[in-house]
């Protein structure tokens, strides 16, 4: 012992307490662990002095304390930061502090006996598990909870070979039947069972917790039986025996102690492929909207058939959760097509097909070609019944190919048009709204849609109203669009009345350039074809209110000039009358026609202004 331990020895035993406090923090700092040091720190902790007893403490952890835990071990009882100190102490000392400890549990309060069951899990091995095992059979509910939180971590901190000998001391908490009302001590024995590892322990433990899971077991037993089975996480395997026993309890009613724990397992497990398909039966065993979700998790990207068959129900569920995920799920499953389909056309839930046309948008153009005529004909169907499913069908044909729809459409119409249906015209306009409505309609199209509004119009020549008229509308677009083709085609139409005529010529007149054109161009052909007709002379009015006087002269003219061509009119008309009588055709009604000079380019203006001229020499 050299001077400087000798004085700083003599300032341990020293009056001034400050003195005594500073020699021991320079010992443990010179890290001095001769025993005449250690003796002296240990000595210290008999003053009543807690400055002096931590740094003795806080020294002796540093140094060691071996040979005086009989004056450390006690500290443990007191309170505040002497226990905490001197709980670092006895555990760096180790097992050969285990029997004081048990000696000072009983006479301890209740802190100080969870300061001793921390101190003992720390320490740890045989003996002081075997002590905390057995005080977990005597002690309050919430000092079991300390005591078995202790003993988890003690057994999860040993190595298979230390815990070998603590296997069969946890056992022992399950002899016996439990007992209804407090069950604490077999739950405590399945849960610590779930900190054992290596392969025979492990192995062991699983054959044990399987056999609590049972139906014949408690409820919160079987839940803490599953618990630590799965805790087990790498030790799992996807054996057949194993998977079958996951999904019997997956399969279970009672959710809270059994199914949800195992689908915990379940999760942790990694099935080939082949097996994954056969969870498909788990969709209609299980009561579990959660089991659901992960087995289309797992089946999603397996493209068979069979499998989207069984998840496609599913899009009607309940629950909105399984809904999207049988829907994200379908979405990968290219094959099931035909069941996707067969779904779009027998579901009366509008939500259900509205979702199936969503998965099928995402499917290549190629396979849902096939289903095109199918999806055509039912659309139709649906329509004609007024029923709102037919929009889901709409939007499959629209993501594929309208034409088809087209054609159907037109097929229809130029049907119902030379049909005696009273309600052709509404049904036709129903069809072509339906193109209409959607940008899918074409010039024919809108020709026919134009025809059945009119038709159907009240013919009302307010302004207001002929503003409002949709079937004007379309036929605007007609005439900019294609002229002569809509005024060949409107002239020999038989389904277009004489008031039709008027009516459109009434409105059209009036607009400027090509419209105007067209609206003279059918107040002529009202003249022409129906001269007998109540409206002829409304319609001549019309036109001289345009034209002027030129609709009376110009053909006066022209019989002076050309008298031959007055007889070859002559005869013309005669053959015009044989024709009407015969055939009816529309080229011969039209070589036919008693001609009606008429400059449609010149406007109201002009024709007024050529009157005045006229009138003027007659006047002199």
């Amino acid at each position: 012992m050299d001077a400087t331990t000798k004085k700083l020895l003599n300032l341990l035993g020293s009056d001034n307490f400050e003195l005594r406090v500073a020699a021991a923090q320079v010992l443990a700092e010179l890290a001095i662990s001769t025993k005449p040091v250690i003796k002296a720190l240990g000595n210290c902790l008999r003053e009543p002095y807690e400055p002096i007893q931590l740094a003795a403490l806080k020294g002796l952890a540093r140094l060691g304390a071996a040979d005086v835990s009989h004056l450390v071990v006690p500290m443990i009882l007191k309170g505040g930061a002497i226990r905490e100190h001197s709980m670092a102490v006895i555990a760096a000392i180790g097992p050969s502090s285990v029997p004081q400890l048990r000696d000072l549990y009983d006479q301890a309060d209740f802190n100080g006996r969870r300061a001793i069951i921390t101190t003992l899990s720390t320490v740890n091995g045989k003996p002081a598990v075997e002590f905390l095992l057995k005080k977990l059979e005597e002690e309050s509910f919430e000092q079991q909870q300390h005591l078995l939180a202790r003993l988890s971590d003690a057994i999860n901190s040993m190595k298979p070979a230390q815990q070998t000998p603590v296997f069969p001391l946890v056992q022992k908490l399950l002899r016996g039947k439990p007992d209804p009302a407090s069950p604490y001590l077999h739950i405590s024995g399945l849960i610590l069972l779930g900190c054992f590892k290596g392969r025979t322990l492990a192995g062991r433990a699983r054959k044990i917790l399987r056999n609590y899971s049972d139906t014949k077991h408690l409820p919160e037993i079987r839940r803490f039986g599953l618990i630590s089975l799965y805790r087990q996480s790498d030790e799992l395997k996807a054996t057949p025996d194993f998977t079958r026993f996951l999904q019997k309890n997956l399969c279970d009613s009672d959710w809270e102690n059994v199914a949800q724990h195992a689908l915990t397992g379940f999760k942790k497990i990694n099935l080939p492929a082949k097996d994954s398909v056969k969870l498909v039966q788990l969709l209609n065993k299980s009561p579990h909207f959660a089991v659901h979700i992960h087995i289309f998790e797992r089946l999603k990207g397996i493209d068979k058939p069979e499998i989207a068959a069984a998840i496609v129900p599913f899009l009607s569920d309940s629950r909105f959760r399984v809904r999207e995920a049988a829907e994200m799920a379908l979405r990968e499953i290219s094959s099931g097509i035909e069941s996707l389909f067969k779904t779009l056309i027998e579901s009366e839930d509008l939500e259900v097909t509205q979702r199936v046309n969503s998965i099928l948008q995402e499917f290549p153009q190629k396979t849902r070609r096939k289903y095109l005529d199918r999806a055509v004909k039912r659309l139709l169907l649906l329509f004609e019944r007024n029923d709102a499913r037919f929009r889901s069908f709409l939007e499959f044909v629209k993501g594929v190919d309208p034409e088809p729809l087209r054609a159907r459409v037109h097929e229809k119409v130029v049907k119902l048009k030379n049909g005696a249906s009273r309600e052709k015209w509404a049904r036709i306009t129903a069809y072509m709204q339906l193109l209409w409505d959607n940008h899918m309609i074409t010039s024919e199209g809108r020709y026919y849609f134009a025809i059945s509004l009119v038709r159907q119009s009240s013919r009302n020549l307010d302004p207001a109203s002929r503003r409002s008229d949709l079937g004007l509308r379309v036929l605007r677009a007609l005439v900019y669009d294609s002229y002569e083709e809509l005024v060949e085609k409107i002239s020999i139409d038989k389904h277009i009345k004489p008031e039709d005529f008027y009516y459109l010529g009434f409105h059209f007149s009036e607009e400027g350039e090509q419209l105007g054109q067209f609206g003279i161009r059918m107040l002529q052909h009202l003249v022409e074809i129906f001269p007998r007709n109540k409206l002829c002379e409304q319609a001549q009015q019309k036109l001289r209110l345009h034209l002027g006087d030129e609709v009376e002269e110009e053909p006066a003219a022209e019989a002076e000039e050309k008298p031959v061509e007055k007889e070859a009119s002559k005869s013309s008309v005669d053959a015009e009358k044989k024709a009407k009588k015969s055939a009816g055709k529309a080229k011969k009604k039209k070589s036919s026609r008693r001609r009606v000079t008429i400059d449609v380019s010149a406007s109201t203006s002009a024709a007024r202004k050529a009157r005045a001229a006229k009138k003027k020499p007659k006047g002199k």
